[in-house]
């Protein structure tokens, strides 16, 4: 899957949330009311190091056509077919806590089952930049995986080239 569908930009606020179809409409979501389409970068990262979720840096173009196309399809599915709604705790210009509120799933990259779990997560905005960070703090799968941050960041550096 390419970059476009994947990063969906901090609105779609990255792969977790977007895995988390419910009652909450993220795009509507006050810290992201300002995302713009542009020329735009995104890193991930997990804090500890996870082996089987890679770090990686991205750089794209996305369109406002593109950008209205990934919110939609954020928010209509999840992997494996699985759901965990959301519930919005805060909402402001600067952050955004929420929460996913997940049964147990297969996790087939990982070859784990995680446990059901209320897994917390929120979105930074950096001062009036563009500049935002979506963290989601994933639990332990006891003898298999350490709890874990796993880290978006999504910069938009300007208007597309040409």
């Amino acid at each position: 899957m390419n970059w476009t569908k994947r990063a969906a930009l901090l609105a779609m606020a990255c792969g977790l949330i977007a895995a988390a179809p419910g009652p909450a409409d993220l795009s509507k979501l006050t810290i992201l009311r300002d995302v713009k389409p542009g020329l735009w970068t995104h890193s991930f990262t997990t804090i500890p190091k996870n082996p089987a979720a890679p770090d990686r840096q991205e750089r794209a173009c996305i369109s406002a056509a593109q950008l209205q196309a990934m919110i939609r399809e954020s928010l209509a599915a999840g992997p494996n077919e699985q759901t965990c709604p959301i519930s919005i705790g805060l909402d402001s210009f600067s952050k955004a806590a929420f929460t996913l509120n997940c049964p147990s799933i297969r996790i087939p990259e990982l070859g784990v089952t995680a446990p059901a779990a209320d897994i917390p997560g929120e979105i930074v905005r950096s001062g009036r930049e563009e500049h935002w960070v979506v963290s989601v703090k994933t639990p332990a799968v006891p003898g298999k995986v350490p709890a874990a941050t796993w880290r978006h960041d999504y910069r938009r550096l300007g208007d597309c080239p040409g």
